[in-house]
């Protein structure tokens, strides 16, 4: 049987995972998510011209010929609204972000003045109109584009938002994801019972879509039994966008998920990937569900969720979706047979100014242990079978 491979197994999800429901969102939720439609200026920012710092508002055609004494006619504080204007041979004590008064055009720092007696002040400098003045509009002004369609929204994003009076927006709606595990052999987290394996896949799972912006919901475990599967998964299936299933995806007598999943009306893309580890890795939908069914072991189901499940988490919500890459040096050989792409856990390091990756010496599937210490994949082709030291690769940073 002809494995599909990784890119087609992306392109073929990424075809199913269309953004969802637009929903008004407080800016505070907002942070890391797209916006579904522009947003135009609703203020003009700064509102008025205003003093870039603390000093004295001037005529800058009186102090031309500074330094130059002016009468202090009136002091602005941040807030005011200053009416008087005002008269040459005068200026105005001014605070940082108080508006300027009418008729000054520009201010000179308090550190080129020194105030003298009879409410006097001495100009020690020269002052070009709009020194140290911020203008009126200089942010930006009503009806100017603020933010596209699609812009993900940042903390500073959030503070633009804010001083424009806005406190929601529209954004895609965050998805919900149900995760499903199964196996006789699984005990809860905090169990004592040292026969079983604790059930470490399924929260590690929903942390991880809790990072892609989902909304994780733990629906338990499936017995060993194909009724178990069938109930847990329709508990899924409904009211989810996005239904994951964790193990039970081999042939073994009591591997019930494909045949669960088909009991339900699930229509099977595929079940197989080429690729190491999370081979395994199959994905369908019914309806507008995506439904993903991840390897039981734990680094297989970490990668295939990085790989595939995240990227189709990130398009439901209108975002860029499949990973970047970068460009690295190896720091220790790689072997391994042609067939399958692999995918190597690795720590990175810069050494010069030069991106470098070293695997880790355990690349085991099944352990949690060889997988914390790796800050990226490097991404070994199908057909390579040997990568020297020191060789150009490319290598995936990992969100976990």
């Amino acid at each position: 049987m002809t494995l599909l491979s990784v890119d087609e197994a992306q392109t073929r999800i990424l075809k199913s995972a269309s953004p969802l429901d637009r929903e008004a969102s407080e800016i505070s939720d907002a942070l890391e998510r797209a916006l579904v439609s522009a947003i135009s200026a609703q203020r003009t920012l700064p509102p008025w011209d205003n003093s870039a710092m603390d000093g004295y508002a001037v005529i800058a055609s009186d102090v031309v010929d500074a330094p130059v004494k002016l009468k202090i006619a009136q002091t602005i504080f941040a807030g005011d609204r200053p009416t008087i204007a005002l008269e040459r041979g005068t200026c105005a004590r001014i605070m940082t972000g108080a508006p300027l008064p009418p008729g000054a055009d520009a201010v000179v720092m308090q550190e080129k003045a020194r105030p003298e007696s009879e409410g006097r002040v001495s100009i020690d400098e020269a002052a070009r109109a709009g020194a140290n003045v911020r203008k009126r509009g200089e942010d930006i002004v009503v009806g100017a584009p603020l933010f596209e369609a699609g812009r993900v929204i940042s903390l500073s994003d959030a503070g633009a938002l804010w001083s424009q009076g806005l406190t929601t927006v529209e954004v895609f709606r965050r998805p919900r994801v149900a995760i499903a595990s199964s196996g006789d052999e699984l005990a809860d987290l905090g169990s004592a019972d040292v026969e079983k394996i604790i059930d470490s896949n399924s929260p590690v799972i929903a942390e991880g879509v809790k990072r892609a912006g989902g909304v994780a919901t733990r629906l338990g475990r499936a017995r060993d039994t194909l009724d178990s599967h069938v109930a847990l998964f329709e508990r899924g299936l409904a009211q989810h966008d996005v239904l994951i299933t964790i193990a039970g995806a081999s042939v073994g007598e009591k591997d019930f998920t494909r045949e669960a999943l088909l009991e339900l009306g699930v229509e099977i893309d595929f079940w197989k990937v080429a690729m190491k580890p999370g081979k395994p890795l199959a994905f369908g939908r019914r309806g507008k569900t995506l439904v993903f069914g991840l390897p039981g072991n734990p680094v297989s189901a970490m990668v295939t969720f990085e790989l595939f499940v995240r990227p189709a988490l990130r398009a439901l919500q209108g975002l860029s979706a499949l990973p970047p890459h970068r460009t690295a040096h190896l720091g220790a050989p790689i072997h391994k047979a042609a067939g399958l792409r692999h995918f190597v856990r690795a720590t990175t390091a810069v050494r010069d100014g030069v991106l470098w990756a070293s695997p880790l010496a355990s690349q085991s599937s099944g352990g949690l242990a060889s997988a914390s210490g790796a800050t990226c994949l490097i991404d070994v082709a199908e057909a390579e079978t040997h990568i020297e030291a020191g060789s150009e690769i490319r290598v995936f940073p990992l969100s976990w």
